[in-house]
């Protein structure tokens, strides 16, 4: 059978620790999206053209987007975690009030 050696509370934490984060990497996502836009100003020719349409259309959008909702799934989750393990104390302490 399983152990959870875990509270609910150092679940909860885990889950502002990467809601927390998730505020840096936006923003370096952002800084990153500046660099490459000030790196491509400079460069002309079929392979700026090429790596502009690939990191504009396939990398980009992960960074910006998909791992955000990525972050903001595992806190969710953790969060949900730490409800349910709270909720399954309060249900076994109530039984054996009767």
């Amino acid at each position: 059978m399983a152990q959870i050696r875990i509270t609910p509370e150092e679940l909860r934490d885990a889950s502002n620790f990467l809601m927390q984060r998730l505020e840096t990497i936006n923003s370096e996502v952002a800084s990153l999206h500046s660099k490459i836009e000030e790196v491509t100003n400079n460069w002309e020719g079929a392979s700026r053209s090429s790596f502009v349409e690939t990191f504009e259309s396939d990398m980009y959008p992960i960074l910006r987007d998909t791992l955000p909702q990525v972050v903001e799934g595992i806190s969710g989750q953790l969060d949900g975690a730490a409800d349910a393990i709270e909720q399954a104390d309060e249900e076994v302490a109530k039984a054996f009030k009767g």
